[in-house]
């Protein structure tokens, strides 16, 4: 099977869209996290809302690239108020896509759907940890300072966004049945 890319119509970009801003206020329940210093906190907290609005986005565009616009138009609107946000959104979001157009070359298999969905927020956690050094001036050891605390931030955002993604499937499906989603 090859890659094969495809053009987007009008339809598909503002579904994303619609679904980045989605993704954008159920996200924001992260906000008041922003002044506590635990690596991998507010990944943990929006995890689930990624997983979930990621999956029922390529269930509706399953076109190789939705993902990429889907991170693009929701880190657009997180540059407003960081351009680190910015950067960690898309480039996990790109990445994500990389890794499940490799596997499976197109998005037609639900699989595919959901591992690209669900591996975006993992993915933005190595991101984070960079950009916190960089931005913060401090070394791995203090951004990972109280480690059993950062593991276990990291497994609850692993356990998070494929939590996300599997309720996105089964109301995708849902929405799928009612035609809501076609």
């Amino acid at each position: 099977m090859r890659f094969k890319l495809e053009r987007f119509a009008v339809k598909d970009i503002v579904f994303l869209a619609i679904m980045a801003a989605l993704l954008f206020l159920c996200s924001a329940v992260a906000m008041p996290l922003m002044t506590i210093t635990l690596f991998g906190l507010r990944n943990l907290a929006t995890a689930i809302f990624y997983g979930l609005f990621a999956t029922i986005a390529l269930m509706k565009v399953r076109k190789p690239g939705a993902m990429s616009l889907l991170g693009f138009f929701n880190a657009a609107i997180l540059i407003m108020m960081s351009p680190v946000m910015f950067v960690t959104t898309a480039s996990s979001a790109i990445l994500a896509e990389i890794v499940s157009i490799a596997l499976f070359k197109t998005y037609e298999n639900n699989k595919a759907v959901t591992a690209s969905a669900c591996l975006m927020m993992p993915f933005s956690l190595p991101f984070t940890a960079v950009f916190s050094v960089i931005m913060n001036g401090v070394s791995f050891a203090e951004v990972l300072n109280f480690s059993w605390l950062v593991c276990l931030t990291c497994v609850g955002t692993i356990v998070l966004s494929f939590l996300g993604g599997f309720l996105g499937r089964k109301i995708g499906k849902e929405l799928k049945k009612a035609g809501k989603l076609k």
